[in-house]
């Protein structure tokens, strides 16, 4: 596969990847990929422990969303979605809406989790504009967040390693504080974690101080993914959220990430009781398979755009609500009742924990290990008395040493996190757990 991995390099450029260590780590060429498995031209299986970029939710190529694809492209592949409509995109629509907690009346359709942002933002601007408060022009966004890589949501990312290279070219938003839990059991999840903290009481103070110009606040629930897989707490996403509605500014929920029963429910915001006014969802919504994404719209939200002299809602998508997409994305979702998967979730969120609790205590160099359903996060340190010389690369050199052993992990920096399809069964949590601590022992001794 010498040839592929040579012609890759001369055309390619690779996301969130330096040139750097593609020549100390080039990519897998994959041929082919089932349930929680990657197979390269060489056969070689790879355990898939991040599900790609947290995407697949019922593992690779299941039979059941390949033939609704199979058969929704040899009726119809595309059509634009400004002024026409078909049958899949209306399906999967209804079915959000009566999947999702009461109060949704919309959806709006893109193609990746960036574009369902942007929308939200913009939407959430356009429609106090159209109702005369046209003060409010300011977004408010959480410490560590991620929202995406386009303009207005890297704008919006609480993150300085995103967003620093570009910082001229952002909008100024108002960052909230927000706690971090050292410690976290999917039990959790039950309370009101991380709602009395110091971060929560700044959170909301600001809130207050900014209300009259914010158009609304974008929060990830529970959990901040790319942030090292820092968790918030549920009772800290209710406090903020239901500050900002009753400022009369809108919540933003981003659920890109940890929608589709990630979290042990269809969507995160369920476990804190919020009903976001627009809520994102991409990566799971179509099972992992195609591009999609959408935004959940609060029942009444688009009076603000329907009556003169109110403007449409100035966005648009090639593939918008792309058919093959919506057909994948509305199988996915008929497998999780085809199959029970939610309910079957507790169980594999207790076989994973028992196999994090595991590592973390055989392995002198963890710490603050956590969980929130199917997502589980280890932070991992060297010895200061012995520090080994990794150049300012532990994730990679952790990456490095997992593939060696058969398994796809991408820690973030000094957090080795698991993510795998929710159909992950025992023997592949047992291979993952081995892995893990195999090589954080080979990389941090």
């Amino acid at each position: 596969m010498s040839s592929l991995i040579d012609r890759d390099a001369r055309v390619l450029w690779h996301p969130a990847t330096h040139f750097h260590d593609l020549e100390r780590l080039p990519p897998i060429a994959v041929q082919r990929a089932r349930g929680s498995w990657l197979f390269d031209h060489d056969g070689n299986a790879v355990l898939d422990g991040i599900s790609s970029w947290w995407t697949s939710v019922h593992g690779h190529g299941h039979p059941r969303i390949v033939e609704a694809i199979r058969a929704q492209v040899e009726r119809l592949d595309h059509v634009m979605f400004a002024g026409f409509t078909h049958e899949p995109a209306v399906a999967l629509a209804e079915s959000l809406i009566r999947r999702a907690p009461p109060g949704y009346g919309k959806v709006f359709f893109a193609d990746c989790g960036s574009a369902a942002v942007e929308i939200a933002l913009k939407m959430s601007f356009q429609y106090h504009h159209q109702t005369g408060q046209t003060q409010r022009t300011r977004f408010a966004t959480l410490a560590n967040s991620y929202h995406g890589e386009t303009m207005g949501a890297l704008a919006v990312c609480g993150s300085d390693a995103y967003r620093d290279a570009f910082a001229p070219l952002l909008m100024d938003v108002v960052e909230l504080p927000a706690p971090a839990l050292d410690r976290h059991e999917h039990a959790d999840l039950r309370t009101d974690a991380g709602a009395d903290t110091p971060e929560a009481d700044a959170a909301v103070a600001m809130l207050e101080r900014h209300a009259d110009e914010l158009s609304a606040v974008i929060l990830e629930p529970l959990i901040q993914c790319a942030g090292k897989m820092t968790m918030t707490g549920a009772g800290f996403y209710r406090r903020i959220a239901e500050a900002a509605q009753r400022l009369g500014v809108h919540v933003i929920t981003d659920e890109i990430a940890v929608g589709f029963g990630r979290t042990g429910r269809l969507l995160a915001s369920e476990w804190a009781g919020v009903v976001p006014d627009l809520l994102c969802l991409s990566k799971g919504l179509s099972g992992g398979v195609l591009p999609l994404a959408c935004v959940l719209i609060r029942d009444g939200f688009e009076r603000a755009f329907a009556g003169a002299p109110s403007r449409s809602f100035m966005h648009s998508h090639t593939f918008t609500a792309n058919p093959i997409a919506c057909a994948a994305g509305l199988a996915s979702l008929e497998l999780f009742d085809e199959t029970r998967l939610l309910a079957k979730l507790d169980a594999r969120v207790e076989a994973m924990a028992r196999r994090r609790r595991a590592v973390a205590e055989g392995c002198a160099r963890v710490r603050h290990h956590r969980q929130l359903g199917m997502i589980a996060a280890f932070e991992v340190f060297d010895d200061p008395a012995a520090p080994r010389v990794l150049d300012g690369r532990l994730g990679l050199a952790l990456r490095e040493a997992a593939l060696a052993r058969g398994v796809l992990l991408r820690p973030l920096h000094d957090t080795i996190y698991w993510m795998p399809p929710l159909t992950v069964d025992d023997q592949e949590l047992d291979r993952l757990a081995a892995v893990t601590r195999a090589t954080i022992e080979a990389v941090l001794g």
